[in-house]
């Protein structure tokens, strides 16, 4: 069975090989009718295997990793410059990117089928703020979020990423700039969203006409909601911890609606009082309604897998590390981000046979804990990887992708569920980064 599935996953790599070859398909995502139409050292599918090494080493550094990976060469070989490759990049549109992880998705899906909380697939949505290097062009697009303290003004984009929590797989991911809000940005979302899905989410989106427009698309939701509202206080004050109840829009929210083409008829809807501790309180709204189906503790298990969406932002964040961008053009940047989007959602997709078995090494272990596979080692392995898993033969492709997945199984992790961190306050842009000149070796 895992080397049918390694078959499979290889054909899947030999596939988009193809695309990255064939001008047809990718004739729509250049900046020219005229662009790589010569033979030169930079054609189309080099171009964007590069990008999709994820550069977060200087240019000329990984531009001769690049090259001794290719041809295992124990040499230095400077084969092509800095500037040549950052022009090619140019007459590549960002969208490749975007519709190759639509490709891939597709794929995903079809060869490993849905993973459901009860019969939903259960999605998470949550954002993020990006620091973008300090060019021009990005401060005119992303606008100015702070001055850093050498002075330097500093872009600031806000991203926001739709999740399968189940498959640890990126759906949707967006980015604007900062002066967007999420909820203007889950209106793309929600493209992604259909009948048969249940969304998790914070207060950020706990509002009437973003649960309508779920609504709207045949799915479900269960998201935090603020207690500010009349609506909440009166709830809180009745005492019970799991109500049924009709939400009455209020003046202001049905202007709201109206403003963006949607209803605003009364919405039925079922409240619960989450305590979390002796201080802490949270009010979660569903569409659930069926409390003898998705019982009070259902519930309340339900919301906490929505912590899967705070791991996979911090896969982006920390682990892919996905402010060391390449670029300093928009068209750059926007590439690089949605080359990260695919090759975490490639990690996902090698990793997703492994768990049952991490599962059944866990029984037979007797082990205290429940494991997973350690994502930074994960992403490790397949980004020294990612090239050859596009060029070698099925064959090797095979064994690529079973040493992968055996390291997968291999390095792993516990989960200690229930610990609690304070949250980093600091201001935006505190943290230490490391734009363009000083990067990773």
């Amino acid at each position: 069975m895992a080397l049918k599935i390694q078959k499979n996953y290889a054909k899947l790599f030999k596939n988009l090989e193809k695309l990255f070859e064939n001008r047809h398909f990718y004739q729509e995502f250049l900046t020219s009718d005229n662009s790589f139409v010569r033979e030169r050292k930079l054609p189309f599918k080099t171009v964007v295997l590069l990008i999709l090494q994820l550069l977060k080493s200087s240019l000329s550094t990984e531009l001769k990793r690049y090259h001794k990976t290719l041809f295992h060469s124990d040499l230095v070989v400077n084969w092509v410059s800095s500037s040549a490759f950052s022009q090619a990049r140019t007459k590549i549109k960002y969208d490749f990117f975007i519709e190759l992880n639509k490709f891939f998705l597709r794929f995903f899906y079809k060869s490993t089928g849905f993973q459901t909380w009860y019969h939903f697939r259960l999605l998470a949505v949550d954002g993020s703020e990006l620091n973008l290097p300090p060019s021009q062009e990005l401060k005119d697009k992303y606008g100015i979020h702070h001055t850093n303290s050498i002075r330097t003004e500093i872009p600031n984009a806000r991203v926001s990423f739709l999740f399968d929590v189940k498959k640890h797989i990126t759906l949707d991911a967006q980015i604007e700039s900062f002066r967007i809000s999420e909820q203007a940005m889950f209106e793309e979302h929600l493209l992604s969203i259909g009948k048969g899905d249940l969304l998790t989410a914070d207060a950020n989106y706990g509002h009437f006409r973003i649960l309508k427009s779920i609504i709207n698309r045949k799915a479900d939701y269960c998201i935090r909601i603020s207690k500010s509202s009349a609506f909440v206080k009166d709830f809180i004050k009745s005492g019970e911890k799991d109500k049924v109840l009709i939400w009455y829009p209020s003046v202001r929210t049905q202007k709201n609606c109206k403003d963006n083409n949607v209803d605003s008829e009364p919405l039925k809807v079922r409240l619960l009082r989450i305590d979390l501790s002796d201080t802490i309180t949270e009010i979660l709204i569903t569409s659930l309604i069926d409390d003898k189906k998705y019982n009070y503790d259902v519930m309340k298990d339900l919301y906490d897998q929505r912590w899967g969406a705070e791991e996979e932002i911090k896969k982006y964040m920390q682990r892919l590390l996905i402010e060391f961008f390449s670029s300093t053009k928009v068209n750059g940047v926007l590439q690089d981000f949605y080359a990260n989007i695919f090759v975490l959602n490639l990690v996902g997709f090698l990793a997703e046979p492994i768990y049952q078995k991490i599962d059944k090494d866990d029984k037979e272990n007797g082990r205290k804990y429940k494991y997973q596979t350690n994502w930074t080692s994960a992403i490790s392995d397949i980004r020294e990887r990612t090239i050859l898993l596009f060029i070698r033969e099925v064959a090797q492709v095979e064994a690529i992708i079973q040493s992968i997945q055996e390291s997968f199984r291999k390095i792993i992790e516990p989960i200690r569920l229930g610990r609690k961190f304070p949250r980093d306050k600091r201001k935006k842009g505190s943290r230490q980064k490391a734009f363009m000149n000083y990067k990773p070796i």
